[in-house]
């Protein structure tokens, strides 16, 4: 597939390893595609691959089922992870004993709101602005990199944890 062939081509640039580029020329379906970037993340954001254009060009269609989001708005229940890059805005609600992954990019601005016993793991990146209301026994954990804003807003029965990575990526 000649998407496969382009992404696999412009991974090389970022080193990507010899297993993921071979992996990745044999993929035929956007699916597949969409979910080994999901796998991967850490080395996508990393490198801003492929980019915000690229994928909306080419997987805009698709993303949206795997709760990645560009220049998009967002509105989720209770969803495993949340991807959200360019200017994505919107509200993440995770509650009982729910887990979320989140990851916010570029100056996506996201409001999330955690409640019962759920627990999210965000990572921060760029110019992204969190916005967290933690309630109950909630427990959110923030790995904050780049000069990503963080606010928030807890009970006393909640925990807010902000790890500063000091640095701009992984």
């Amino acid at each position: 597939m000649k998407i496969a062939k382009e992404l696999a081509k412009e991974a090389k640039k970022f080193n990507i390893c010899k297993d993921w580029h071979d992996e990745l020329l044999t993929l035929d379906d956007k699916k597949a595609m969409v979910k080994m970037y999901l796998k991967g993340i850490d080395f996508c954001l990393a490198n801003d691959y492929p980019s915000n254009d690229y994928i909306k060009k080419n997987f805009g269609d698709v993303i949206n089922d795997y709760n990645i989001f560009v220049d998009d708005e967002v509105d989720l229940i209770n969803a495993k992870k949340c991807v959200a890059l360019g200017s994505t805005n919107g509200l993440i609600k995770i509650d009982n004993f729910n887990v979320c992954e989140v990851f916010a990019k570029h100056e996506s601005v996201l409001y999330i709101y955690a409640k019962d016993s759920a627990f999210i793991m965000v990572d921060a990146f760029d110019n992204s602005v969190v916005n967290i209301d933690a309630v109950d026994n909630a427990k959110v954990c923030v790995n904050r990199f780049g000069s990503a804003t963080i606010n928030i807003n807890k009970t006393d029965t909640a925990a807010v944890k902000i790890v500063e990575k000091n640095k701009k990526t992984y």
